[in-house]
Order: structure tokens, then sequence, then C-alpha cells
């Protein structure tokens, strides 16, 4: 009885003494962090009117194996769209950054151990600031947003693989609000 007592109490332990990053991190293979970036490539929720702005995601290989990225999955995630939001509550659309987009490999793009997949496309199409691997896009004529609080709704999952294990990275905890002034 009195090894069934401290097993259990051992296993209680155990447990409570796990901290939920170590957890949340052999369950998630990769980390993604999504922000608009001035010019200088600084994380910002505020821009200037009259002022251009990058759209960046950048998905880290927190593994010491390499993964896969699915293009598809990433490029259909709507990470660029744009809302207006309006104080009775019924923000618009106002569009993306770009209409579509044309990628090399389409299976998807590798991550190496500990390594990054970055896209970065900005508001007003630039060539000099656009990076998304492998893919060329077909970009929209924008205009420079005026004053006002914007938000991005994304949806979808970003989907990354390895020898027969998949994983789904939700997208909709990472929309962001930002503001022209």
């Amino acid at each position: 009885m009195r090894k069934l007592l401290l097993s259990t109490a051992g296993i209680i332990l155990m447990a409570f003494s796990c901290d939920k990053s170590s957890v949340d991190a052999e369950k998630l293979p990769l980390s993604v962090m999504y922000s608009i970036v001035n010019l200088k490539g600084e994380r910002t929720n505020t821009v200037k009117e009259g002022e251009n702005f990058i759209f960046s995601l950048v998905v880290t290989n927190t593994t010491d194996e390499e993964w896969y990225i699915e293009h598809g999955s990433v490029i259909a995630s709507n990470f660029t769209e744009i809302y207006k939001k309006s104080s009775a509550g019924s923000d618009s659309l106002i569009g993306p950054a770009y209409v579509s987009a044309m990628c090399s490999f389409q299976s998807g793009v590798l991550i190496p151990a500990k390594g990054t997949y970055k896209v970065d496309i900005p508001w007003i199409a630039d060539q000099s600031l656009t990076k998304v691997p492998s893919c060329g896009l077909s970009t929209k004529d924008n205009s420079f947003l005026p004053k006002g609080q914007y938000m991005t709704k994304m949806d979808g999952a970003i989907k990354v693989s390895r020898a027969g294990v998949g994983h789904e990275i939700p997208l909709n905890e990472y929309n962001l609000t930002f503001q022209i002034q």
C-alpha cells in the first residue's frame, strides 16, 4: 500500500511540476510570429499616414529535425487582408495586399532544424520589400490607408509535416489591430 501511495504521489508531483511551455513545445514543433513592421523592419502597431508597411510572418522550427511548410496554407491564410474597424462594431473589408501567388514548390518548403521560414508582403506593392520563398505574387494596386483603426482577421491554419507526421497551426489567434495616424 505504501508503494502505491508513493507512486501516486510521484505521478501527481511530476504532473504539477511540468511547465506549460515544455508541453506546448512538444505539441507544436514550430513557433509563429506575425506582425506589422515598418520600412526599417521594426515591429509596430502604429503607422504614419502616407507610409507603407509590411505584413511579416515568421515560422521558426523549434526542433532538431527538418519540417516542411505547405505554401498553400500560408498564402490562403488571408494574413494580408485588412479590415477597417468601426465604432459601431461592423468592421468593413478593405482587401488583401495581393491577388494570387504562383509557387514553384507546390508541396512546400523545407524549414531546417532551428531554422525559419519568413514571408514579408508590403501593403503597397514593392518588389524590394517582398519576400515569399519560392513564390511570385500578383499584387494589387493598393492605396495608402487613411487615418484610423485597422485589423487583420486570419483564418485557416499553417500546415507543416515531417516523415508522416503533420501539424496544423491555427492562425485565428494571431489577428492584429493597428492604427494609421
